[in-house]
């Protein structure tokens, strides 16, 4: 990329405009622990490939924080944005972002604990030391809101709450009993299984929409935008995004599809 062309895109978000009006579109990833070198390569087939059909370069950029995926969101800085539902639908709300496609399947939270720790439904987990992570992870937001509408409130009725930078911290603290309870995506719980640890469901919250792809309001280029999606996981190089996460491809998306999320989380 150019001097001049840094300078030109600079400009234009100083300026709030459309990053398509640049020499590049831009899609905003967010991820709380990885390097974002990291994430932009685990993004990299999925971009070239949306560039390719879109006759343009399209250029990740990844952040750490909620509050600046949000700020940047609510600045119109990117053209696409691709995240956990809660994560679009607060930035539909900020600027107008629509989802246009999600992975399949609903995701939810799951608490879970060691087989042998003797808890195993939801009142065993009273008195006990719950470990989630990042407060604003759409999966942390869930379960504490799952526990509201029980009726349950976290700082009274667990002897202490922990949060970890990712799940893979929730999994280790469970391990070297650190907490008693721990908290991640259901999909995690069953992947966790599989490989064989030793844990119990002890309660799975309400399923709601998987990661979702989100295109700014006034992008010119919206239809085409969906329809190479679609078709995403049948492209060799966009289709190793789908290997690296196991998800297998797109399905469309509305807006509708997340008036329960919002309501459940009270996005406003």
């Amino acid at each position: 990329m150019t001097v001049r062309t840094r300078l030109i895109g600079f400009i234009l978000f100083l300026l709030g405009l459309p990053a398509w009006a640049a020499d590049y579109y831009i899609l905003g990833v967010q991820d709380y622990v990885r390097s974002p070198i990291i994430v932009v390569r685990e993004y990299q087939g999925l971009a070239h490939y949306l560039g390719r059909r879109l006759g343009k370069p399209v250029r990740v950029e990844a952040v750490k924080t909620y509050d600046e995926y949000m700020k940047k969101a609510a600045a119109g800085r990117y053209d696409f944005m691709y995240a956990p539902p809660s994560m679009i639908i607060k930035a539909n709300r900020l600027a107008g972002y629509e989802p246009v496609v999600k992975i399949p399947g609903l995701i939810s939270a799951a608490f879970m604990a060691l087989a042998d720790s003797n808890i195993a439904f939801p009142e065993d987990m009273k008195g006990k030391r719950i470990g989630f992570y990042e407060k604003d992870a759409m999966v942390t937001q869930l379960a504490l809101a799952e526990l509201k509408s029980m009726g349950i409130d976290p700082a009274k009725y667990f002897k202490s709450i922990t949060f970890y930078s990712d799940a893979t911290a929730v999994l280790n603290a469970l391990q070297y009993r650190l907490i008693d309870v721990g908290v991640a995506a259901s999909p995690l719980f069953t992947a966790w299984t599989n490989r064989g640890y030793n844990l119990v469901m002890v309660l799975q919250g309400k399923g709601m929409p998987h990661l979702t792809f989100a295109v700014r309001k006034d992008f010119p280029q919206t239809q085409t935008v969906v329809q190479a999606l679609l078709k995403a996981h049948e492209d060799p190089e966009a289709a190793e995004y789908f290997k690296f996460n196991g998800f297998t491809n797109f399905e469309p998306a509305k807006l509708s599809d997340y008036d329960e999320l919002a309501k459940f989380l009270d996005i406003k």
